[in-house]
């Protein structure tokens, strides 16, 4: 089972591991999947819980806690962009998922990832690996859809983070940046991901808001350009 709050995380970490012949189940958040396990028989149950480590709501080790009560003999799986500890769960694997090392860590094998620092210094527009891996998994104009949704959830919450910031809600502005981070990070929009990171967990005042969303916006312009070219 598969738990995230971004349905576009969601339907790529799905078509991942669907591609590669496991069967999944989806759960949109910590409350949700709560409830899909409470629903299901014993012999029904998930081998596997592939939980996204920062979500609203339940989630972290509250949901780690939950999630092993209900399902005490699954393997407990964090997932983020960010290097969070993952307390109370068995491995961690780092988005954009990649399918060797999430292997890894679904079999529970010494090669899994861990938490490692995200790279200093300037980052790229586009992660051109993960590109190549939604190319290799979907037709092109599935991957444009992904790629536009993205960018077009962005676009259109944008003005959202904005009104929140005037109101000095800045909770409110980093739980959006956190869905457009999960999002852009599984794209593999590594500029991108990186603003949203700064929106959601940066030091910065309301006053500060609208000129992150201009650079938030700006990256995605970038990365329309860069798309264009390729699909």
């Amino acid at each position: 089972m598969i738990v995230d709050d971004d349905d576009i995380s969601l339907s790529l970490a799905s078509l991942l591991l669907k591609s590669d012949g496991y069967e999944i189940l989806e759960a949109h958040g910590g409350a949700a999947a709560v409830d899909f396990l409470a629903s299901l028989q014993p012999d029904a149950l998930p081998s596997v819980l592939l939980v996204d480590l920062r979500m609203p709501g339940l989630s972290g080790q509250a949901l780690a806690s939950t999630l092993r009560s209900l399902a005490p003999n699954a393997r407990l799986l964090a997932m983020s962009a960010t290097p969070d500890p993952a307390e109370g769960y068995d491995g961690f694997v780092k988005k954009p998922l990649d399918l060797a090392p999430l292997r890894a860590a679904l079999e529970g094998r010494a090669d899994a990832q861990a938490p490692v620092p995200p790279p200093k210094g300037r980052q790229p527009i586009l992660d051109d690996g993960v590109f190549q891996r939604m190319a290799r998994m979907m037709p092109p104009t599935a991957v444009r859809e992904v790629y536009e949704a993205c960018l077009s959830d962005v676009r259109a919450r944008s003005p959202e983070m904005r009104t929140a910031g005037a109101a000095n809600d800045l909770p409110s502005v980093r739980r959006t940046a956190h869905t457009f981070k999960g999002s852009a990070g599984m794209i593999g929009a590594r500029k991108l991901a990186s603003a949203a990171a700064e929106l959601e967990l940066g030091a910065y005042k309301p006053d500060d808001v609208p000129k992150l969303v201009d650079n938030l916006l700006s990256c995605c312009d970038e990365l329309h350009r860069i798309l264009m070219s390729k699909l």
